[in-house]
């Protein structure tokens, strides 16, 4: 709309790398303002605009006048579907009808090949994009991310209201942003708590009002309840008179703007509703299991981590949900080649034993609700486990049992997994813990109930039998145990 600055001419280079002729349209688009609003006031230079785009080399510019594009007489809008009726649209009445209206007369216009739009008006570009589908406009849609000012304020033309006291406050949308970033990084992904923290912060800041604060499907605008991937952060505020709005893609640590974009506009939505996608948290949970080093001093233990289920957790169970039982072993071999999700359906070694304690066929089954981990994520080079590393692990080990929303049950394979669950899980002390020996000898295996709060209300049944792989007992065929499970 004109009172160009660098967010503009970032989208003019994009368009002059990918096209042979560029149009640039400048247009204070009178309909998408509501009574009130700063349509006369709303900043205009067309000279120094025409400066600029002579600058890049813009082979035409489309400066229409307000009579030009809509008569005294203009009657015919288009009315855009629910996509524009949340956030802006709720706060904007007829502000996306102004918009969609106006850029459809401007595509008919003109005939463009394709179109450009900054990522920093999330909601209108989904509104277009929604659009141009429905309609069956061929024009194509390039999406480019936000261009922000050192410091991360977003580029808008409305910045130029702004002194330098409200310039600096301005940043308390950044701030917001961030801070979600932040914990979703750490792995914190449920979206009340992300919220109230992000809202925490925005309202710390004097002379700033937030006009909302929200984590939505990108696809669909809506609010989630679990922060995946792909979905958006979008916020709206003021600084004293002057409205400003942001937003941020969430993504893996280390995404870069590009691939956010991608995040956001290629996920599909989940099918089924009621699915748990691995998702940042479990992001968040793979790097800070690669990066320990907490055994490092301990001489046996080879670190870093190579092989671990949190790795694997995308790529074999799209629904955490389906997960009802844990298997927590020992299966961390020197050579990653022989690793269980490396090599899942290998007729022989660990796997078939493993197969056969749990009463299924093969990996497809096993996955239907069982995942394996490890009571030791690194490589031990001797018999003799320390402590230590029994107790570190144990961490992980309680946060991975929190990836799984319905656990039933836990499997325990082996000496060194029982003790680790014990003593680091449990909290029982040695004299409250009976031998491995003892527990087993009955019947090759035994269970028992336990409560874990850090991980569920519900009680979980803990079933410990000998290692298949490990000693010469071993403990008897257990799938009536889980049948239901796999029904």
């Amino acid at each position: 709309m004109g009172a160009l600055h660098e967010g503009h001419l970032s989208l003019i280079r994009r368009a002059k790398q990918q096209c042979d002729a560029v149009l640039v349209s400048i247009f204070v688009n009178p309909i998408q303002f509501s009574p009130g609003e700063d349509f006369d006031h709303y900043p205009r230079n067309v000279e120094r605009d025409l400066q600029l785009l002579q600058s890049l080399n813009v082979e035409t510019v489309f400066a229409p006048q307000p009579q030009d594009m809509f008569s005294s007489d203009f009657q015919t809008f288009v009315v855009p579907g629910k996509l524009a009726s949340p956030w802006e649209g709720a706060l904007r009445p007829g502000h996306f009808r102004g918009v969609v209206t106006v850029v459809l007369k401007l595509f008919n216009l003109v005939q463009p090949d394709l179109a450009y739009f900054g990522q920093k008006d999330f909601q209108q570009v989904q509104v277009i994009r929604r659009m141009v589908e429905d309609l069956g406009l061929s024009v194509r849609l390039v999406i480019c991310p936000t261009v922000r000012e050192a410091d991360g304020l977003a580029l808008s033309s409305r910045n130029s209201y702004l002194n330098p006291e409200a310039r600096r406050a301005a940043l308390f949308l950044q701030r917001c942003l961030k801070r979600g970033e932040a914990l979703a990084h750490s792995g914190e992904v449920d979206a009340k708590t992300l919220l109230k923290e992000m809202k925490h912060v925005a309202e710390s800041e004097p002379h700033t009002k937030l006009d909302y604060l929200a984590i939505v499907n990108a696809a669909r605008l809506e609010p989630v309840e679990r922060v995946a991937a792909g979905d958006v952060a979008l916020v709206a505020g003021r600084v004293g008179h002057v409205r400003l709005i942001d937003n941020l893609i969430f993504g893996p640590p280390g995404a870069g703007p590009e691939l956010l974009l991608q995040l956001a506009f290629t996920t599909q939505p989940v099918l089924d509703l009621c699915a748990r996608i691995p998702g940042l948290e479990t992001e968040a949970l793979r790097r800070r299991i690669e990066n320990c080093r907490d055994c490092a001093a301990i001489s046996s233990v080879l670190i870093p981590p190579r092989e671990f289920l949190a790795k694997y957790l995308k790529h074999d169970y799209p629904d955490l949900n389906r997960v009802r039982v844990v298997v927590v072993g020992r299966d961390a071999p020197m050579d990653s080649d022989h690793y269980f999700y490396q090599r899942p359906d290998r007729a022989a070694g660990f796997a078939a034993e493993l197969y056969k304690l749990l009463g299924v066929s093969d990996f497809k089954e096993f996955k239907e609700a069982f995942v394996l981990t490890d009571a030791l994520r690194c490589h031990v080079l001797s018999d003799h486990i320390p402590d230590k590393a029994l107790s570190y692990c144990a961490r992980h080990l309680r946060e991975e049992l929190k990836s799984f929303p319905n656990l039933q049950s836990l499997v325990i394979l082996g000496q060194d997994a029982y003790l680790q669950f014990q003593r680091f899980v449990l909290g029982r002390s040695a004299g409250e813990i009976k031998s491995f020996e003892e527990l087993l000898k009955a019947h090759g295996w035994a269970q028992e109930e336990v409560r874990l709060p850090h991980v569920t209300t519900r009680a979980i049944r803990v079933v410990y039998c000998y290692h298949p792989m490990v000693g010469y007992k071993h403990s008897p065929p257990l799938g009536a145990l889980f049948q239901s499970f796999l029904e």
